[in-house]
């Protein structure tokens, strides 16, 4: 199950970046995204160049989560989208943060996630 949920993240991962290169998007750039698998939680890191925080969208809908910025046209565009397991991720209490043109999704896992030593007698 555990594996479960890390395959739809990579997938989405791997979907979502074929391209690991810098591209406009409105007033700035987007670039590259990284997730690691912490203990208790996974980090998502995506650049996102020349925006403030007030400027970007983050939300989950429907096991989707997603950031988003303006286009030059005042049109959202998804620079973030990842399924994720609800079953598996502590929804209420996923935080972000922009800091130095990095935004950082942290995406808590829930108990069902995590294993459990079982002792074999």
């Amino acid at each position: 199950m555990y594996t479960n949920l890390l395959n739809q993240i990579e997938n989405a991962f791997y979907e979502s970046q074929s391209d690991n290169s810098f591209r406009k998007e409105g007033k700035g750039y987007v670039g590259p995204m990284e997730i690691k698998d912490e203990t208790d939680f996974y980090l998502v890191k995506k650049v996102i160049v020349g925006f403030e925080a007030k400027e970007i969208s983050a939300y989950v809908r429907k096991s989707i989560l997603k950031a988003s910025v303006n286009n030059e046209k005042g049109e959202p565009v998804n620079v973030i989208s990842l399924r994720i397991d609800p079953d598996y991720i502590n929804v209420s209490k996923i935080s972000s943060k922009l800091k130095n043109g990095i935004l950082e999704i942290k995406i808590p896992k829930s108990e069902n996630s995590k294993a459990v030593k079982i002792s074999v007698e």
